[in-house]
């Protein structure tokens, strides 16, 4: 049996020990369960994997890396038509540098070391079912300073992390859980939803469940614009063929009334703007982390 799965087994006996006392009037602290989280703050957390032992300095966030990219893809939004989110996946899975150059209007800065350290951590999709540990989250920040196997290394950033892997410290940890969560107290009020501060804590990280999803919003009288841009094309398929026929009038009258169409409806005047809108690229849902743990509340 292995380490990872020897833990897990530690964690189901905790929770069974918690839920059985769990109406004890014996003062204690202890609280253990099934957990759904965004973001879990650590400080000098050891980490066990099935390939190595790691141990990090000062206080880290374990979030899932779909989490991540949701909370960059939403932090910065570009002048006019928002099209950062699409920035990002360009960014990590295409070309880097045209990536930057479509945010020539844009300070682009900050935005640009958060897709650097981002791309560091995600090289597919399918990442996006891995977690990760980091020093900071906004500006994101990766730890570079840590021990594997017992061998200190500084200046190489720690990537994401296949599942499941075993955290643990002594030295204090945070959460906000999420329903539907599953948690046990002994002597504690334990709420469907709330945040947990914790003097020590075991957890075994399981899964992540990603629902996240980039939608497009911001637009108004779409069918209008559906119905200008197809006349738009029609006119002018018929004007090419008015062309043909050797009858300039109607060439002429079915290239204006297209063109003027196709001008309305896609070249951003301020008329356009008010009619239609401007396009918003957001990513909602959430990538929540699900986890078993036990350990003492602060």
């Amino acid at each position: 049996m292995n380490e990872i799965q020897e833990i897990s087994n530690l964690v189901d006996k905790e929770v069974e020990a918690i839920t059985l006392d769990a109406t004890s009037d014996l003062p204690s602290r202890k609280i253990g369960g099934k957990v759904s989280a965004r973001v879990v703050k650590l400080r000098n957390p050891k980490i066990i994997t099935t390939e190595n032992k790691i141990e990090i300095f000062g206080p880290v966030f374990l979030v899932s890396v779909g989490e991540l990219k949701k909370a960059i893809k939403n932090r910065y939004k570009t002048p006019g038509q928002n099209i950062f989110p699409q920035v990002v996946d360009d960014f990590i899975f295409n070309n880097g540098k045209e990536a930057l150059n479509r945010l020539r209007t844009f300070d682009s800065t900050q935005a640009a070391s958060d897709l650097v350290n981002l791309s560091r951590l995600v090289k597919v999709p399918s990442d996006s079912e891995k977690v990760v540990l980091v020093s900071k989250i906004k500006p994101l920040e990766l730890v570079t300073e840590y021990i594997v196997d017992g061998k200190h290394t500084s200046g190489t950033f720690l990537g994401s992390f296949d599942l499941r892997l075993v955290v643990m410290t002594d030295e204090g940890a945070q959460f906000d859980f999420e329903t539907p969560s599953h948690v046990v107290g002994t002597n504690q009020r334990v709420e469907e939803s709330m945040a947990i501060n914790m003097n020590n804590i075991m957890l075994l990280v399981e899964r992540v469940d990603d629902n996240t999803i980039q939608i497009t919003g911001g637009l108004e009288h779409v069918g209008w614009g559906n119905a200008m841009a197809i006349v738009s094309l029609i006119c002018l398929l018929a004007g090419a063929f008015s062309i043909i026929e050797k009858r300039l009038f109607f060439f002429i009258v079915l290239l204006i009334i297209g063109a003027a169409l196709a001008v309305a409806r896609y070249l951003p005047t301020n008329w356009n703007k008010n009619f239609f809108g401007i396009t918003e690229i957001q990513v909602v849902g959430n990538a929540f982390t699900v986890f078993k743990f036990y350990g003492e509340m602060a």
